[in-house]
């Protein structure tokens, strides 16, 4: 990456499928300079869709931590959006993630998000051979350390630190 500003981001879900009314419950995204991270925004988000027990197994986020720490729709998103501005977007399978925030933009009657994106899955196809492309996975094989909690905050933490090595691979085989 050139020498500007971009953003690795990560939410988790009540369940997989927003066009079922499934929503995000938690965001959390870093802005980096280079390799540096400048800033990081982070929430829970309140839903008015209850959350699929095979989610809770994934994430370990509840309905009771929701409403002790869980913030209205309303205000996350376009928080968030202020956050993000018109950067570069990163994150692993990050179509999914655009898939949720724009079901929100849309019930909130707010354009989708256009920024460039950058999905750490098909860097990782790229640059490397392994069995499966998962986050987990692929931080594995590369050595990144990971917490056991899939939260978004961690999983930022994580495909950052994926993203930054699989960028050096791409540098290294340019020369």
């Amino acid at each position: 990456m050139t020498k500007s500003d971009y953003i690795i981001l990560d939410v988790e879900t009540t369940g997989f499928r927003p066009s079922e009314g499934h929503s995000i419950i938690e965001i959390a995204a870093e802005r980096l300079r280079e390799t540096e991270v400048v800033a990081d925004y982070h929430s829970l988000v309140l839903s008015d869709h209850p959350i699929d027990a095979e989610t809770i197994l994934v994430h370990g986020i509840t309905e009771d931590l929701l409403l002790r720490e869980g913030r209205p729709v309303q205000s996350v998103i376009p928080e968030f959006l202020d956050f993000i501005g018109d950067l570069p977007l990163i994150g692993h399978n990050i179509s999914f993630d655009l898939t949720f925030l724009n079901a929100h933009l849309a019930r909130l009657g707010l354009p989708p998000i256009t920024n460039m994106t950058i999905d750490t899955i098909q860097l990782a196809r790229k640059y490397l051979i392994i069995p499966s492309y998962s986050l987990g996975k692929v931080a594995a094989y590369l050595k990144v350390p990971q917490p056991s909690a899939h939260r978004a905050k961690v999983d930022v933490e994580v495909t950052r630190q994926v993203f930054l090595k699989l960028n050096e691979r791409a540098q290294a085989k340019r020369w």
